[in-house]
């Protein structure tokens, strides 16, 4: 009998040990001042340079190479910080390019020198993408790993959203250069409260041991990958075509997103009517991940198919916007929330049938792969988006895009 008392002891602090919520680090916070100069500055690249003279091309072109520069700069800053076994000073440098590249967007002459501050901008932004993953690893229990991820990108998300929200306020009273120095000082507690509070763990993280977190909350910045954690490469037999799907996927999303901001500012429609599409487009992502994370069971593809279908209505939605014009701002609303909405059900998907689909010493290099094909696609639709639009039309770009999803939809049928 005390044999069984024992082994129901142990069971019991088991059990509550996993059931054990831990406490919140404090440098999770820091990146609130950060997400909110990122998130309010983010609906400004696009409108300056069409402000500044470009078109459509050079806001694809801006994207693409944005996107480029981030992917290599997220590889760069991991593996750089993997072989210091150093986090903090990573972080502190993404946080401190913020007033130092913002400040700068606010003085350029020409669409061409603000993309090159912004492509230099995100290389060196991409250093709070990957590295502060594995010091939050670091600062929770193995056990938590999964709430530690999902409530840093949680409170990263809202953060961002609030930047929108801040824009949108401020977008009738100044000028783009003047959010875009007023978005630099907001982003600078974020320097002061990360050098006070995050605190240096050195520790190697085996990555390819790290399984795929499901419940986190992504940024819009640019609809690429929230965190590259894995940096090794392969095509596993079992995800070859899943893989050519979510390339099709992607190229899509380049076609859609960049190209938006530049369709409703070119019908007239001001900053602050783009900044509340896209506060709606990603306040309902953040309102749904823990409920899509929590939901999706076994039947994993068919919640992938389910958030494929919500993004070809978003598709629909603004194709038939471009046809009519006068419904173009309300379908332009509704083609953003279903884009929000589906994302939560794709990226939720889509990273735990990598997971399980990847054999056991395969799954860090498959997530690194779908890392890699996520990027390349983004950027490929980016750079023809501009050309799409500027040859024949936003109904083409977005018509493609639409073709492209319905290629994605029939590989992952088959």
């Amino acid at each position: 009998m005390s044999q069984r008392v024992a082994i129901a002891v142990r069971n019991a602090s088991v059990s509550n040990r996993y059931r054990y919520v831990p406490r919140i680090p404090g440098w999770f916070y820091s990146f609130v001042p950060f997400k909110v100069a990122t998130g309010g500055s983010s609906a400004l690249v696009s409108l300056y340079i069409l402000e500044l003279g470009g078109n459509a091309s050079t806001v694809g072109l801006a994207f693409a190479l944005a996107s480029l520069s981030s992917m290599l700069g997220a590889l760069f800053w991991g593996r750089l910080s993997d072989r210091t076994l150093r986090r903090k000073p990573f972080i502190l440098l993404g946080f401190a390019s913020v007033p130092v590249f913002l400040t700068a967007m606010a003085f350029v002459k020409t669409p061409l020198q603000l993309i090159a501050v912004n492509t230099t901008y995100a290389f060196f932004l991409a250093s709070t993408l990957s590295v502060p993953i594995a010091l939050v690893l670091r600062s929770v229990r193995k056990h938590s790993w999964d709430y530690g991820i999902g409530k840093f990108n949680e409170i990263s998300g809202w953060g961002w959203v609030l930047g929108l929200v801040l824009g949108f306020g401020l977008s009738g009273f100044l000028t783009i250069p003047g959010l875009l120095l007023t978005f630099a000082l907001t982003g600078v507690p974020s320097i002061i409260m990360g050098w006070r509070t995050i605190r240096e763990a050195p520790i190697y993280i085996n990555r390819e041991a790290i399984r795929a977190f499901r419940n986190y909350v992504v940024e819009k910045a640019r609809y690429m990958p929230s965190f590259v954690l894995h940096t090794n490469f392969s095509v596993p037999t079992s995800l070859r075509r899943f893989y050519l799907a979510f390339l099709l996927f992607w190229i899509g999303a380049g076609l859609y997103f960049p190209q938006m901001p530049v369709l409703l500012s070119g019908e007239g429609y001001s900053r602050g009517v783009i900044y509340l599409a896209l506060i709606a487009n990603s306040a309902v992502s953040a309102l749904n991940y823990t409920r899509v994370g929590l939901g999706m069971g076994k039947d994993k593809e068919g919640v992938l198919r389910r958030g494929l279908m919500l993004r070809a209505g978003a598709l629909v939605a603004i194709v038939a916007g471009t046809m009519v014009s006068s419904a173009l701002l309300p379908l332009a609303f509704l083609s953003y929330v279903l884009a929000g909405y589906s994302w939560t059900f794709i990226s939720v998907s889509s990273t735990a049938i990598v997971s399980e689909r990847a054999g056991e010493r395969e799954k860090g290099s498959a997530m690194g792969t779908y890392n890699l094909v996520s990027s390349a696609g983004y950027v490929t639709g980016s750079a023809l988006s501009g050309l799409l639009v500027s040859s024949a039309g936003f109904g083409a770009a977005f018509g493609l895009g639409l073709a492209l999803l319905g290629g994605s939809v029939a590989l992952l049928r088959r």
